[in-house]
């Protein structure tokens, strides 16, 4: 799988991430419409975090990242929205990732795909 969009880096500093994506998410949400489309986190350096969102299907307009991705080895987690922080607080227990691949849905699911390191 190859996973194509375009991306960003965000501070982790304080948890502002979750609020600067969010507001990334926003404004692709209101181009391509929210179930369209996926989110990619796949580098943690430090405090920031580098990720992309690009169409489930098809290749997103001003795409800057082309990424090959393994096809085995993901754990999925699914819930609401509104928890998606103690969602995230629950995988990182158990260790740092090296992808995590979320999708949103307009009745307030989510969805996230992972893979540790």
């Amino acid at each position: 799988m190859v996973f194509t969009g375009i991306s960003k880096d965000f501070l982790l500093t304080n948890e502002r991430q979750y609020e600067t994506i969010g507001r990334f998410w926003d404004e692709m949400e209101l181009k391509y419409g929210l179930e369209n489309l996926q989110g990619l986190g796949y580098r943690w350096d430090g405090c920031i975090i580098s990720y992309a969102i690009g169409l489930k299907n098809g290749r997103i307009e001003g795409s800057n990242l082309s990424i090959p991705l393994p096809d085995d080895g993901w754990e999925k987690v699914t819930g609401k929205t509104v928890n998606l922080k103690q969602m995230y607080d629950e995988i990182y227990k158990y260790g740092p990732l090296q992808y995590e691949i979320e999708t949103f849905y307009e009745d307030g699911k989510c969805e996230i795909l992972y893979r540790r390191t």
